[in-house]
C-alpha cells in the first residue's frame, strides 16, 4: 500500500502527491530534502499507473497494466543500485539510482 507526502502551492493547494513505498522510506526522503514529515499517510490503494518510491526506486503502487511481478513485489526500503532491477518480463520492480534523483 502505498505512502504519501502531500506539498501545498502558496494558496493551500495540493501541488504534489510524492509516492513512497513505506513510511520510513517517506521520513528519510523528508530528513534528506529538509522538507518537514508531516505524519504517517500510508495504505492507499493505487491510481491507474505504477508508482515507484520516491526515496528508494521500489514499487510503491502497481497500476491496472502491472505484471504479476510487480503485484507480489514485497521488498522495501532498498539499497539504490545503478543498474536497478528488472522482473522476467522486463518490469521495473526498482528503478535505477539516476532514476530516483539520488547520487548515492
Amino acid at each position: 500500500m502505498t505512502h504519501y507526502h502531500e506539498m501545498d502551492d502558496s494558496k493551500g493547494d495540493l501541488s504534489a502527491l510524492i509516492p513512497f513505498c513505506s513510511d520510513s522510506c517517506h521520513r528519510e526522503w523528508c530528513r534528506n530534502a529538509s522538507v518537514d514529515y508531516n505524519g504517517w499517510n500510508g495504505a492507499h490503494d493505487s491510481g491507474d499507473s505504477n508508482e515507484y518510491c520516491a526515496n528508494c526506486g521500489t514499487i510503491a503502487g502497481v497500476g491496472e497494466k502491472s505484471c504479476e511481478c510487480q503485484q507480489d513485489n514485497v521488498i522495501v526500503n532498498r539499497f539504490t543500485t545503478e543498474a536497478g532491477e528488472m522482473c522476467e518480463h522486463g518490469n521495473w520492480l526498482q528503478l535505477p539510482r539516476a532514476m530516483t534523483g539520488k547520487d548515492y
